[in-house]
């Protein structure tokens, strides 16, 4: 879910950017709607972050102690990259209301933005520390946007006990956060637990299987240690993929569909067919599947998404491979 980042083996400011987008926007949602009452006419402007921006601002001249006001302008300010302005509002904000969680979170945003994680993590913390003995802590999505955020800047500062706590307090609340799942595999790698890496980068994957490099690269490097040389193979070529390297993924694929990642490689080489509009090969490889997982649910949806029954199953009922699986994913 949400942001995904580039193939390090920490968390990048760009990155950061991605997600740090989002927690904006659910910053300042809602802070929109009592602007939308406020003002329902917008003039035309060159863009529409330019006139949220221009109506925000006549909110806040209208209402100047209105703390929804104030948060839509911060939110409207960052999307625009006014940061210094964004974090001017924030301050207002704070100053008003010294625990409003929402302007703590968007302030932090700004900070990390503005490359001051000290000045973050105290922004940061100030939400961990009173929210966690809450009564609704443990279903707490700002909360869990905090815990998160401290655990990317400690794993960007190297302090991996603090980055692990953060982390693991993150996804005790939301525990299908395929971003935390992510930092949780770096820092058990860097922790020296490598099959705690695989296992926390595996579930990253069940849920942002494609179009995410840096599980892959991690998890190639975490089984390489483990002396999983089959399985790093598959995972660096799947990170092939990733980085539109279709040519190598495909020649590392093929030298593991005999073998016990036979299921994975073939799924593999089916998607990557499929994404190069190859339907006919797509469904070779499916129909490969069938023969050794003959009720493989990402063979058969595949083929049927292609408009194929899967009729290689009915005939070949073969047992099953090694190591064979019912979805696509890293072994």
């Amino acid at each position: 879910m949400k942001s995904r980042r580039r193939s390090t083996s920490a968390p990048d400011p760009a990155g950061w950017l991605l997600r740090l987008g989002a927690l904006v926007l659910a910053i300042g949602v809602g802070a929109f709607g009592f602007i939308y009452y406020q003002d329902q006419h917008v003039d035309a402007g060159p863009s529409l972050i330019g006139r949220q921006t221009q109506t925000a601002e006549t909110a806040v001249r209208k209402a100047p102690n209105n703390i929804a006001a104030r948060l839509a302008l911060a939110a409207s300010y960052t999307s625009d990259k006014q940061l210094d302005d964004a974090l001017a509002q924030y301050d207002i904000i704070l100053k008003a209301d010294k625990g409003n969680r929402a302007g703590l979170l968007g302030r932090g945003a700004v900070l990390m933005s503005k490359g001051d994680l000290t000045a973050a993590t105290a922004a940061y913390h100030q939400v961990t520390g009173v929210a966690t003995k809450g009564e609704f802590a443990g279903a707490d999505p700002q909360l869990q946007e905090a815990h998160y955020f401290l655990g990317s800047i400690a794993v960007t500062q190297g302090k991996t006990r603090e980055a692990l706590t953060e982390l693991q307090a993150a996804l005790k609340i939301e525990p299908t956060d395929s971003d935390a799942l992510y930092l949780l595999g770096v820092t058990r790698l860097r922790d020296g637990t490598p099959q705690l890496a695989v296992d926390a980068l595996k579930r990253a994957l069940l849920f942002v299987p494609t179009g995410w490099c840096e599980p892959y690269t991690q998890l190639a490097l975490a089984q390489g240690k483990l002396g999983l040389a089959a399985q790093a193979t598959y995972a660096g070529a799947m990170a092939d993929f990733c980085h539109k390297k279709p040519v190598e993924a495909k020649t590392r694929l093929k030298t593991l569909i005999r073998g016990p990642e036979a299921v994975d490689a073939l799924l593999g080489l089916a998607l990557i067919a499929e994404t190069e509009s190859s339907n006919p090969e797509a469904v070779s490889w499916y129909k490969k599947v069938l023969v050794v997982d003959r009720k493989n649910v990402t063979a058969i949806s595949g083929m049927s998404r292609l408009g194929v029954g899967p009729t290689a199953g009915k005939t070949s009922p073969a047992p099953k491979a090694a190591g064979s699986s019912t979805t696509q994913g890293p072994s």
